[in-house]
């Protein structure tokens, strides 16, 4: 795991789906600049160890950061400063990592994985509106900004996207092939320890978990 992921697990304080329940605590009130939390959307198949709310003119320096898996959310993460007032042109820059292919510190530490910047146009907003921003990552790699107190399952949601991210059947289908490949490995493993048990109890006890295995798999080997 890498020290990014390590410090943002810490960090995280809530689940997307308690995001739209009520006003951020950063929300600022009355006053200028109001502070809105950050959350991150993902709908596509690419993770992000990294991501990150920076202002333009401060842009490698990270307002809300947190990572987020292929087709899922991230926390709730404090604060992005908003002005009370939209403007037009505004904007906000996104900052990302690509998610680790490391499975060793060793590997992680020649990854050198580059931060990416994006300059995303602030859609307009009312001040009763700041409550949380909300990061979208779309197909095609494309990057939009939401300001609302709603979360994407709210009627009163204005992004373009509805509801949260869902897996793709594709995305789904790598991950049934990673888990039948991890399964069949661990079915060898236990036949072959079957075989070597000397105690009649012991073939019994790795005679149900084959057979568990077995069960599994059969169920995986039912997708679409």
């Amino acid at each position: 795991m890498s020290a990014a992921r390590v410090v943002l697990a810490v960090c995280r304080r809530a689940i997307p789906l308690l995001a739209g329940l009520a006003l951020s605590a950063c929300a600022g009130i009355g006053g200028e600049p109001l502070g809105a939390s950050m959350t991150a959307l993902n709908y596509t198949g690419q993770g992000y160890d990294w991501v990150a709310v920076a202002q333009p003119q401060t842009s490698e320096q990270a307002e809300a950061a947190d990572m987020v898996k292929p087709y899922g959310g991230s926390g709730i993460m404090c604060c992005v400063s908003l002005p009370a007032k939209w403007q037009p042109g505004m904007r906000l820059v996104v900052q990302t990592k690509d998610e680790t292919k490391a499975k060793t510190a060793a590997e992680w530490s020649k990854e050198n994985i580059p931060l990416k910047l994006r300059m995303v146009e602030v859609p307009r907003y009312e001040a009763s509106d700041v409550g949380t921003v909300w990061v979208q990552f779309l197909p095609n790699d494309n990057v939009a900004l939401v300001v609302s107190r709603y979360d994407p399952s709210n009627s009163n949601w204005p992004g373009a996207i509805k509801g949260w991210p869902k897996p793709s059947v594709e995305y789904r289908r790598v991950l049934w092939d990673r888990d039948s490949d991890l399964l069949k490995k661990q079915l060898l493993k236990m036949q072959k320890a079957k075989e070597m048990a000397t105690q009649s109890e012991d073939r019994s006890g790795y005679q149900e978990a084959i057979d568990s295995v077995v069960w599994e798999l059969k169920l995986l080997g039912r997708r679409p």
